[in-house]
């Protein structure tokens, strides 16, 4: 009689056990989905601007595991000015805020002034 108690009580500790499992697999799968629904949205925020088609900026959406966690907005590239800079940051932060007001955006921007560019006239004098 013990033993059939300890085998079913044992049974039910794995059964509970898969549950709780899947319920965070499909949790982590939802939110990482929402992430990258965001993230293409700030894409394309980025992309309608007229000023910013020339450069390569990256918004990527980072999100944890657990229930309540916070989802980041990480904003990866190169401007040529400090201006540019936060003209992008202030872009991606007021859509992130409008699309989900508990996002964060966290600046990983790198200011690289254009290279002057030598004339073709000059270029093959060297």
């Amino acid at each position: 009689m013990a033993g059939t108690v300890m085998t079913l009580g044992f049974l039910a500790v794995i059964v509970i056990a898969i549950v709780v499992v899947a319920r965070y697999v499909a949790m982590r799968r939802k939110r990482t989905e929402e992430a990258v629904i965001l993230q293409s949205q700030l894409s394309d925020a980025i992309a309608r601007e007229a000023l910013l088609h020339s450069l390569r900026i990256t918004p990527n959406a980072r999100v944890s595991g657990w229930r309540k966690s916070q989802t980041t907005i990480e904003v990866s590239g190169e401007v040529p000015t400090p201006e540019l800079r936060e003209r992008v940051m202030r872009i991606v932060g007021a859509e992130a805020w409008r699309l989900r007001p508990d996002v964060t955006t966290v600046d990983h921007l790198f200011i690289v002034p254009p290279s002057p560019r030598v004339p073709d006239s000059l270029a093959g004098r060297r």
